[in-house]
């Protein structure tokens, strides 16, 4: 394995920095050599968190050949228990399950954070009134002004890691970590989009859940001994309704209601 650690100094406004409690968050992305959670491997994880209001830690963990992928993944979890929320841009589809199943193959121990903020489903319903074409990652940090210095994607990152893995160039593996480093680096000042979203009454807002579809879920928990993590109070509109749904179905597992609320944006 082949680990590097960065400091940056990463302010954003304070009002944003104290809004989202930032510094109780852990911002990872992961890169794989393929979307098969059983056959594919991570080849890198990124993490980074603040250690204060303007220090940000970028912690890499590289996968110098295929049998380390257990040792990055172990590194990376240790380093992730101080956390109980984490962050991703469109982590809940994919990194997080990835992550997740590596965990149980190699049988490692460690808690996964219970509360996930995934920038991408968060961002997604409002990306248009921003006058975004798309809300791709790299589309959503041009608007901010972002500038990158890599200039790949996650699918050349895996016929890269290929390469690295037959002549171990050096090279190649800091382009895969430099895209990865930035994927991460730059999550936090998302937060400042995602707080014009929830703050400017000129951003047409997704509805909200109503008091009556609260009250049924209420209801239909406390009938089907369900003991859901979510914050009913808070969720769509649309989440209630495809969850009181699935209930109605016959769908009496707590995690996988709360999985369908969360999957729901």
């Amino acid at each position: 394995m082949y680990s590097r650690e960065y400091k940056n100094e990463l302010l954003l406004p304070k009002e944003v920095f104290d809004r989202y409690n930032m510094k109780e968050i852990a911002f990872f992305d992961i890169e794989t050599t393929g979307f098969n959670k059983t056959s594919d491997i991570i080849m890198l994880i990124s993490l980074g968190y603040y250690i204060d209001e303007k220090t940000f830690v970028t912690k890499q963990y590289y996968a110098e050949y295929i049998e380390d992928e257990e040792e990055i993944v172990k590194e990376f979890l240790e380093d992730l228990k101080e956390f109980n929320t984490w962050c991703t841009y469109n982590g809940i589809a994919f990194d997080e399950p990835y992550v997740i199943k590596k965990q149980q193959k190699y049988c490692i121990e460690g808690k996964i954070p219970e509360q996930h903020i995934d920038l991408y489903r968060l961002i997604k319903p409002y990306y248009t009134q921003f006058g975004m074409e798309r809300c791709n990652l790299k589309t959503v940090e041009k608007y901010l002004g972002i500038e990158r210095k890599d200039q790949i994607d996650g699918g050349l990152s895996a016929q890269l890691y290929k390469q690295y893995l037959y002549n171990n160039n050096e090279d190649i593996r800091d382009v895969i970590m430099l895209h990865n480093y930035e994927d991460v680096l730059n999550l936090p000042i998302l937060f400042k989009l995602l707080y014009t979203i929830e703050t400017d009454p000129k951003i047409k807002k997704e509805p909200k859940i109503t008091p009556n579809q609260l009250k049924y879920i209420q209801v239909l928990s406390e009938k089907n001994n369900l003991n859901l993590k979510s914050d009913l109070k808070n969720i769509t509109k649309k989440a209630a309704a495809k969850a009181i749904d699935s209930i109605l179905k016959g769908n009496t597992d707590s995690a996988n209601i709360d999985f369908i609320i969360k999957d729901t944006y």
